[in-house]
């Protein structure tokens, strides 16, 4: 299927937005990426209209088209919504996940774990940028695998917004270490355990402090980063 050149430029945009190559503050120019890309300014602003439309970016008065900056209530209600959607599948799916959504999700914390088994070989960490995808990708798997099977599309599209957001809008851990994909698989694995014993208060509980975590560590990066930006008086 041919993509169109809105398409192709919304996919790109995006693409750099999640990996990081955009910051927050950013400022995003239709001009430059035109010459970036080698694509029209028109879809170029179609592609930006669409990703303002999803918050992932921004347009100022005056000012032009910014990589959002999230305040510490818009990321405490992010992960509150992810709380709530990804408990909410739970209640549907446990018990009776297919086996092939099991076997799923077993393949990601194993695809998790293999790359935490790199790092500690290799002696170094996983940045976030391109090298990320990897772990983006696994990461998403587990928790999109409970998501679909739930069979409510509309559900699966509010949660991939979700998702989206919280990798452009992450304040948390640039640099992963062995030991942090060794927890997060962990986490995923103490899930999928009690997912497998049909024990839907386990898997609820398990699946809450994960979330949970991820948005501490979030809040504490946002509060470092202020406190960075802070003037010297």
């Amino acid at each position: 299927m041919h993509e169109t050149l809105q398409a192709k430029a919304y996919r790109i945009i995006k693409a750099r937005l999640i990996s990081g190559e955009d910051p927050q503050g950013a400022r995003i120019s239709d001009f430059a990426l035109s010459r970036q890309l080698g694509i029209s300014r028109a879809p170029i602003r179609e592609a930006m209209n669409r990703l303002i439309s999803e918050r992932l970016l921004v347009q100022k008065a005056g000012l032009g088209v910014f990589v959002p900056k999230p305040t510490r209530e818009e990321i405490e209600n992010l992960y509150e919504v992810r709380e709530w959607l990804e408990l909410g599948a739970l209640e549907v799916v446990v018990p009776g996940l297919p086996v092939e959504a099991i076997s799923e999700m077993q393949k990601s914390c194993d695809a998790i774990r293999l790359m935490a088994d790199e790092l500690e070989q290799t002696g170094t960490c996983l940045e976030r940028g391109k090298s990320f995808a990897r772990l983006g990708e696994a990461d998403s798997t587990f928790h999109l695998t409970i998501m679909r099977s739930t069979q409510n599309s509309l559900l699966l599209e509010l949660i991939q917004g979700n998702r989206v957001l919280e990798q452009v809008w992450d304040f948390g851990v640039r640099i992963y270490s062995a030991d942090v994909l060794h927890r997060i698989c962990d986490e995923h694995i103490g899930i999928l355990e009690a997912i497998k014993r049909e024990d839907l208060d386990a898997s609820r509980a398990a699946l809450r402090e994960h979330i949970r975590l991820g948005r501490d560590i979030t809040l504490r990066r946002f509060a470092e980063e202020s406190e960075e930006a802070l003037p010297v008086s």
